[in-house]
């Protein structure tokens, strides 16, 4: 029972210290886009309110959400969920879109 306690705090403290940034997001994006990933995170921060990148990162520890959007005139859009170091892009379906 220990042994088993101890895998799942282990587990846990190793997906707490794997949480991906920002930073790594941008650089998923830039290799799995190339120009185009890059430009339009640029563009979403031109259009975001304020003083934000227009990249917006919901941290819950253990893994993160990544969207932009929601702040200025751009409509929020899930991007990516992070866990581990690795990146799961969000497929929007047609009936998210619609709302």
């Amino acid at each position: 029972m220990r042994l088993i306690l101890f895998l799942i705090i282990a587990l846990l403290v190793v997906l707490a210290l794997t949480n991906p940034n920002e930073a790594e997001f941008r650089a998923h994006m830039q290799q799995k886009h190339g120009i185009a990933g890059t430009l339009s995170l640029k563009v979403a921060s031109i259009f975001s309110a304020g003083t934000s990148s227009g990249l917006h990162r919901e941290n819950y520890y253990l893994f993160s959400r990544y969207y932009v959007g929601g702040d200025g005139i751009l409509p929020r859009s899930d991007m990516a969920w992070g866990i581990a170091g690795k990146f799961f892009d969000i497929e929007e379906t047609d009936e998210t879109k619609s709302r």
